[in-house]
């Protein structure tokens, strides 16, 4: 075993091993992917509460992906996109390996400034309500 050196001690962010459990500064790509596992789970349990990023028709599903309750593109300037219902889960598995493989990195780049402006406001709201009148 190697002696312990102060160096060893490193924020989450930089750990291989816990980098995405942070709980904090979460970007829109950790939204996204943990949104859509949420999804999957809204499909297959229609009865369980939470917000719908997806319509269901007679025999397709309409699917839009959000960030910040603000839809993203998906296909050039599409924010919806249509698939056969019996596919649903297998298309929603389709766009999180996309987005973690960064092909939709693009798309992610506005929903990732409008986390930060938003996270800034929330800052400075809460600065504001603790300063004396």
């Amino acid at each position: 075993m190697v002696a312990f050196n102060p160096s060893m001690i490193v924020p989450v962010a930089k750990s291989a091993e816990f980098a995405s459990d942070t709980g904090q500064e979460r970007n829109a790509k950790s939204i996204l992917l943990d949104g859509i596992t949420k999804q999957i789970a809204l499909f297959k349990n229609p009865s369980e509460n939470g917000r719908r990023w997806f319509t269901i028709g007679k025999t397709e599903t309409k699917i839009t992906l959000r960030v910040n309750n603000q839809p993203i593109k998906i296909v050039g300037d599409e924010t919806s996109v249509v698939v056969p219902s019996e596919h649903f889960e297998a298309a929603m598995n389709h766009y999180a390996k996309e987005i973690r493989d960064g092909k939709m990195d693009p798309a992610l780049v506005e929903a990732d400034a409008g986390i930060v402006a938003r996270r800034d406001k929330l800052r400075k709201t809460r600065e504001d309500k603790k300063k004396p009148a």
